[in-house]
């Protein structure tokens, strides 16, 4: 079952406490805050969106820089055995923001928006306009970074990605994975989707 709370490594615990200074100096974007004053650049950052069609959270464009990372991550074959897409790892990933407090959620949001504008004094293009073996070569290195907020961020949007990529049954399937909390078998097992939708009022 997986969990409409987030364990202590996700995002929470992973980012709090951060502030604005240091989400604006893990997008990378210190440089712009001179030329700006920081207003532009906190705007770009915190200008949410009503949600995407098909999504909880996310607006278009936070909902495309997801579905951008979670391609790079995976492929599909030969790498992977199905596709971020097949698997609908971007839908997932909102999914559980929706499960998140409303601050957790604005700060996912500003998170995801930071690494997008992150790449623009770089490589003078947003992080999901890259190609994509750019892409997921500079979020990996956001795993590696110095900056601590970088890595936190990259652990939370990852850990996210990789819990709606490996639970789904398909990809279990094609892993052999029959250990741990396999759940496959059991009738009428719970998820997130039927735990979420089935909460929601109807329209």
């Amino acid at each position: 079952m997986l969990p409409t709370t987030p364990p202590p490594t996700t995002p929470n615990a992973l980012l709090a406490g951060v502030s604005r200074r240091s989400l604006l100096k893990a997008a990378g974007v210190g440089g712009l805050l001179a030329v700006a004053g920081g207003g532009w650049v906190f705007r770009a950052l915190r200008g949410f969106g009503p949600a995407k069609a098909g999504y909880f959270v996310f607006d278009e464009l936070e909902a495309d820089v997801v579905e951008q990372l979670a391609r790079a991550c995976f492929p599909g074959a030969p790498e992977w055995p199905f596709s971020a897409d097949e698997i609908g790892v971007a839908r997932f990933v909102d999914l559980y923001v929706s499960q998140l407090y409303p601050d957790m959620q604005g700060l996912f949001r500003t998170l995801l928006r930071a690494a997008n504008l992150s790449t623009v004094p770089t490589h003078g293009a947003a992080l999901r306009a890259l190609p994509e073996a750019e892409r997921l070569k500079v979020w990996k290195a956001w795993g590696q970074s110095s900056i601590a907020v970088r890595r936190a961020g990259y652990q939370a949007v990852t850990f996210a990605m990789h819990l709606g990529y490996f639970e789904d049954d398909r990809v279990r399937a094609a892993g052999q994975l029959t250990r741990g909390c396999d759940l496959s078998k059991m009738p009428k097992r719970p998820d997130l989707w039927s735990m979420v939708t089935s909460s929601r009022p109807s329209p």
